[in-house]
C-alpha cells in the first residue's frame, strides 16, 4: 500500500512510512545482486551488475557462467523463471556482439531470416539471428531448452503462445492456444521463454528488420522435429484460438 508514496523516493533512500516499518527504494538490478550475493557470488560481479556500465561480450561470459551454473539445476516454473531474468540482468549490459557468418533459418514463412552462432559457455548456446524488413519466423515450440532473446538492433514482434489444458506437441488435428505475450523487441529488450509457461515463440520484423541472440539452455531431451504452430485465425475467445502442429 505504499507503492506510489515510496515511487518519490530517490533511489537508494530509505524512509519510516510507519511506527518500526522502514521501506526503501531499489532498482531492479540492485535487487538481482543482492539476490545473486545470497548465491555466494564474488562481490565484484554484483557490484558491476549494480551500474548501468556497459560490457563486452566476453566479459558478460566471464561474469554470467559461474552464476548460470548455480542456478541452471532448478528446471521448475520458478527455477526457469529466476535463471532466465539473471541471465537476462547480465545480457541487457552487452555493448555488441560480432555478427558470425549465417545462413538461413530454416523457420521462416518465405525468405530473409537467417542464424549463426557466437561463443557460448555452459550451460548455453548463443544464437546469433538477424531478419530482413517484414519478414517472418513461424511461431514453434520450444520443447528442450529454455530460452533468453535479447535485441540487439531494429524492430521486432515477438509473441509468445502456450496450449490450453494438457500439453501435448503430438497433438493431432485442432486445440486451443492461448497467446500470452505480445512485445516489440528493441536493442536491449529481452523476451522469456519458460519451457512451463510462453514455450512458443514466433517473429516478424518490422519495416527496419532487426537482430539479436537467443541464449538456449538444454535441460530435458530433445525431440527429432521442431512443432511449428499453425493458427487458424479463429478466435475462440480474446487471445485463445483454434491452433494444430505442422512440421
Amino acid at each position: 500500500m505504499y507503492e506510489d508514496w515510496t515511487e518519490e523516493l530517490p533511489i537508494g533512500e530509505t524512509a519510516e512510512v510507519s511506527p518500526g516499518v522502514i521501506v526503501e527504494r531499489r532498482c531492479f538490478l540492485t535487487t538481482i545482486a543482492l539476490a545473486l550475493g545470497a548465491l555466494a557470488i564474488p562481490a565484484t560481479a554484483t557490484e558491476k551488475l549494480a551500474t548501468d556500465e556497459r560490457i563486452s561480450y566476453e566479459d558478460f561470459l566471464k561474469e554470467v557462467i559461474p552464476v548460470a551454473k548455480k542456478l541452471v539445476a532448478d528446471t521448475s516454473l520458478a527455477g526457469q523463471h529466476r535463471y532466465l531474468l539473471t541471465l537476462a540482468s547480465y545480457a541487457v549490459r552487452i555493448a555488441d556482439v560480432s555478427v558470425p557468418q549465417m545462413r538461413d533459418s530454416g523457420q521462416g514463412a518465405g525468405p530473409g531470416t537467417f542464424i549463426g552462432s557466437n561463443p557460448g559457455g555452459d550451460p548455453f548456446i548463443v544464437i546469433h539471428w538477424r531478419m530482413e524488413p517484414g519478414s517472418i519466423i513461424r511461431p514453434h515450440a520450444h520443447t528442450y531448452g529454455n530460452v533468453l532473446t535479447l535485441g540487439l538492433e531494429g524492430e521486432i514482434r515477438v509473441e509468445n503462445f502456450e496450449m490450453i489444458g494438457v500439453r501435448d506437441f503430438d497433438a493431432k488435428g485442432t486445440f486451443k492456444a492461448r497467446k500470452t505475450q505480445s512485445q516489440i523487441l528493441t536493442p536491449g529488450q529481452v523476451n522469456l521463454v519458460n519451457l512451463e509457461r510462453d514455450y512458443i515463440h514466433g517473429f516478424q520484423a518490422s519495416m527496419r528488420g532487426g537482430r539479436g541472440l537467443d541464449f538456449t539452455t538444454r535441460i530435458k531431451e530433445r525431440r527429432p522435429t521442431t512443432p511449428y504452430l499453425n493458427l487458424s485465425g479463429k478466435q475462440v475467445e480474446t487471445g485463445v484460438f483454434e491452433a494444430s502442429w505442422a512440421t
